[in-house]
Parts: C-alpha cells; structure tokens; sequence
C-alpha cells in the first residue's frame, strides 16, 4: 500500500507507507500500551522471532542488534482504515519524529520469522539514540522475551 507524507508541529515529513508491525514489549497483546493503542485495530496477531537482535530493560525494553539473539514478540496486522492513525499514535508513543533524527525510538523495516517459519518485512523500533544512551546499564532479557520476563 502506498503511503502518504505527514508533517506535525515543524517535524521532518516522512512515510506512512503501510506494512506489519513486530512488536516485543508493552505493545504486546495483553500489555499497557496494547490496550490504548492496538487493541481493536487489527486484523490479525501472529507470534514472530527478531533475529539477531536483543532485548534489554524492564518496564520500557529497547532491542539493540546482537548477532546470534533473538526477540521474542507479534506481528500486528493493522486493519487499512485504522493504519494512519495508528502509525501517528505509535510514533508518538515511541518517541519517533523521523529518520536522522534524536528518537527515543527509530522505526525501521527488518524481516521477522514468522511461528510457521516463513519471513516477512516488518516495521520494528528499534533503541534509537536517546535510548541507548539512557539505558546504557540496563540488564539483557536472556531469553528474549518481555512478557516473559515480567512476569516472573
């Protein structure tokens, strides 16, 4: 699907291109920010795999690239109604405010390994700058998964 251009409050204009979501933290089904952001927007959830990355942190996680990880999480499939609005609420909720800039967040496109094995193109944020510099002593999920990880 083609994207449109947006621009808020003097932000950089960037793509709303729409594609799945990888999710792995507080936007999993189930958690806080899932109920306020993705919760009746989807069309489909699927459990995925984000290959050589890891997950650090604990109560607000950041994926930073590791050769030989993984991170556990969904692909969300956002219904083409809701996508803008949702992309906007993500990216605010991330701390996105386009590529090149100082964000929290950075939302890139990375394949994930889908349960069934087959791969897809997803749009994942990943620890932007901010981020890996404010949580410089934060401790790594071992075994890749949030949910996981909290619950304990």
């Amino acid at each position: 699907m083609t994207g449109e251009q947006y621009q808020k409050g003097g932000e950089p204009v960037f793509t709303t291109e729409q594609r799945p979501v990888f999710v792995y933290g507080t936007l999993r089904a189930g958690q806080g920010n899932y109920f306020g952001i993705l919760e009746g927007t989807t069309i489909q959830e699927r459990p995925a795999i984000l290959n050589d990355y890891a997950i650090f942190g604990s109560g607000v996680p950041f994926a930073i690239q590791r050769d030989g990880r993984k991170v556990v999480g969904e692909v969300m499939d956002v219904d083409p109604e809701q996508w803008p609005d949702v992309l906007r609420r993500l990216d605010r909720l991330e701390g996105y405010r386009g590529e090149g800039r100082n964000n929290m967040y950075d939302r890139k496109v990375r394949t994930v390994t889908l349960a069934d094995g087959s791969e897809i193109e997803a749009y994942v944020y990943l620890a932007g700058e901010s981020s890996r510099r404010w949580f410089t002593d934060a401790e790594e999920i071992p075994d890749g998964d949030f949910v996981k990880a909290e619950s304990r």
